[in-house]
């Protein structure tokens, strides 16, 4: 109980304090809206997870070392001040999310904007302008959580400058080749692998494009979290990338002998979430070890 009473005391100091004061005013109007928009983001990770996405350990990483970044400046940004311009910019952004907010609720991304938005202008008018130029590291991170579903944006990016199906045909030929070399008489049209009992396609879902971003998502925080250089961080980003495009080859090789041999109830769980979390498993694991032995040995080559 005494924990509960010290939350509790703090929120009411915390309210008061801020109901004395303009600027607080509008950030408590702000927050409003990040309490409104905090279900939605939650269940759609949650959802997502279910559905055998890794984006809620992810992006709740992102949150937290967010959060902790901001809490180990505290007292550094105790004493960066807003000017006028700062504040009357800032208290704009959030009046503007707040307005439009209600009648956006459509869509779990319009409401992600609106809340960045209402954030960038709690930290306009909080620090400055100049929060942003100090402080990109926790920009980044905001940016990178404040959407359930960052892999969308990426997918929209990929799909607008690459040509049409380039991953899923690379992997369809990647998987035909693979089992090829197993001794079976595998053929490949675009992205359809095709064997002498059936063939399967591999659409995006399968085309490991998911899994490649998260993979560099976790290098990201895990190069941010383990405070590496630019270098170290990109290259631990790349490792991601291959790792996750490598496994899904065998993926592909597994899903395609479930759908013409195992059966229907096979192929639904191996394609299904149980059996991506498994490859997913396996991958993160595999991923750890090699960014552990390649921190290790770049920290042994700068020391000698």
């Amino acid at each position: 109980m005494k924990w509960q009473q010290q939350i509790g005391w703090q929120i009411r100091s915390f309210l008061y304090t801020h109901l004395r004061t303009r600027h607080g005013r509008f950030v408590l109007c702000g927050l409003l809206v990040g309490l409104c928009y905090f279900p939605v983001w939650l269940g759609s990770l949650t959802v997502a997870a279910f559905q055998g996405s890794a984006g809620l350990p992810l992006v709740t990483a992102a949150v937290a070392l967010g959060l902790y970044e901001l809490w180990k400046r505290r007292q550094e940004l105790s004493l960066l001040t807003a000017s006028n311009e700062d504040q009357f910019l800032g208290h704009a952004l959030i009046v503007s999310g707040a307005i439009l907010f209600p009648f956006c609720r459509a869509a779990v991304w319009s409401q992600a904007l609106l809340w960045l938005l209402v954030l960038s202008g709690i930290a306009c008018s909080s620090w400055g302008i100049k929060f942003f130029q100090r402080y990109a590291l926790v920009v980044l991170l905001i940016l990178i959580s404040v959407y359930p579903k960052p892999g969308l944006m990426a997918r929209i990016l990929w799909k607008t400058f690459t040509p049409p199906n380039l991953l899923e045909n690379f992997m369809a030929w990647s998987g035909t080749q693979t089992l090829k070399m197993m001794g079976q008489p595998a053929e490949v049209t675009g992205n359809i692998v095709s064997l002498p009992d059936g063939s399967v396609e591999v659409a995006w879902g399968c085309n490991g494009f998911n899994m490649a971003f998260t993979m560099a998502a976790a290098g990201l925080i895990l190069g941010l979290f383990l405070q590496q250089s630019w270098i170290r961080t990109s290259t631990m980003m790349l490792i991601g990338i291959l790792l996750a495009l490598i496994f899904n080859i065998p993926r592909i090789v597994l899903l395609a002998f479930a759908s013409v041999y195992w059966g229907q109830e096979a192929f639904d769980f191996w394609h299904g979430p149980m059996g991506g979390q498994l490859f997913t498993g396996v991958l993160f694991t595999i991923y750890y070890y090699a960014v552990m032995g390649f921190i290790n040995q770049t920290s042994r080559k700068v020391l000698s």
